[in-house]
């Protein structure tokens, strides 16, 4: 006898000894579900015998079940199981035998019309004219770093035998409304990283003024170390300080190729691998739900974390 008709067998001999409220209480942490204690109570009000109703789920049910699951927002074991009337424990075996499983979504970028009619014209361009001869990209990007980040995968949860005696500091993700951050700027390729440039907290964000003086002697610096003008193309993002008047004069008279704005595509962060950078040196600074008290100590977190993943 299966451990489900063993449920089934137990909930029909409490009828007529307990309440339904009360053998629904005794089974609530039992794999079976409320509606199936309610049918089992059902059939002893006419006197039937429980059956195994794994057997019962028919074919059309199968097909309609994984239809309803497949590649569809929103469902549940649980929602299933309620829409088709079998337990959530049937319904997770039907999807594990036809090899259906969940899924977390992906980020991705949201396309205007206008993008994706120029995107790919515009990789074509890249690829034809910008990355040949074996060219090293070089590229550069800014991202913020806050003193906490409660949101990062590996720090969004807990382990713990009692909610209720679980520190506050653990069961909550303090966020203040305007949390300090600060922004940080590199530029990299396949032969390492630049040095960094550093915006403390209230800075005012990069302008063409702030990248020339202070971001682009660090990449000037980053290409006479490791590479050689004749072999690179410096790929920036479409920032307006990126392609500002004097930004560009600035890299032409350094003798800096770069990738003309014409054929730079645009919202397409899944082709820049400086994308997958931010990731990786995040996850090692907020590792193990790391959190700085003030400005000095995330400042100084990143710089032994951003060595741990220096190739030079």
């Amino acid at each position: 006898m299966s451990y489900k008709l063993d449920l089934r067998k137990s909930v029909s001999n409490l009828f007529g000894q307990l309440s339904t409220n009360e053998i629904l209480r005794m089974f609530k942490d039992k794999p079976i579900s409320r509606r199936t204690i309610f049918r089992v109570l059902k059939d002893c009000h006419e006197d039937k015998e429980p059956e195994n109703k794994k057997n019962l789920v028919s074919v059309r049910t199968t097909k309609s079940l994984l239809s309803n699951a497949k590649n569809k927002v929103g469902q549940s074991t649980r929602r299933l199981s309620g829409k088709f009337e079998v337990s959530y424990v049937t319904v997770h075996n039907i999807l594990k035998k036809n090899n259906v499983f969940y899924r977390k979504r992906k980020r991705a970028p949201k396309y205007t019309a206008r993008q994706l009619e120029i995107i790919p014209k515009c990789c074509r361009e890249l690829r034809r004219k910008h990355f040949v001869n074996g060219k090293f990209m070089i590229l550069d990007d800014e991202s913020y770093f806050t003193f906490s980040h409660h949101e990062l995968s590996g720090n969004d949860g807990f382990y713990t035998e009692n909610i209720v005696s679980t520190p506050d500091n653990v069961k909550y993700a303090s966020k203040a409304k305007f949390e300090p951050k600060v922004l940080v700027w590199v530029a990299i390729s396949s032969k390492g990283i630049s040095t960094p440039v550093i915006r403390p907290f209230g800075a005012k964000a990069i302008d063409s003024d702030t990248y020339i003086n202070q971001c682009l002697p660090k990449l000037k610096q980053f290409i006479e170390n490791h590479h050689t003008r004749a072999e690179i193309m410096f790929w920036p993002d479409l920032a307006s300080s990126h392609y500002a008047k004097k930004t560009l004069n600035w890299l032409t008279a350094q003798n800096i190729p770069f990738v003309p704005k014409k054929d730079n595509p645009p919202n397409i962060p899944q082709t820049r691998p400086i994308e997958d950078f931010w990731s990786v040196l995040k996850r090692k600074v907020y590792e193990k739900g790391w959190e700085a008290q003030n400005e000095q100590q995330l400042i100084g977190r990143f710089k032994r974390k951003l060595k741990d993943i220096n190739i030079f």
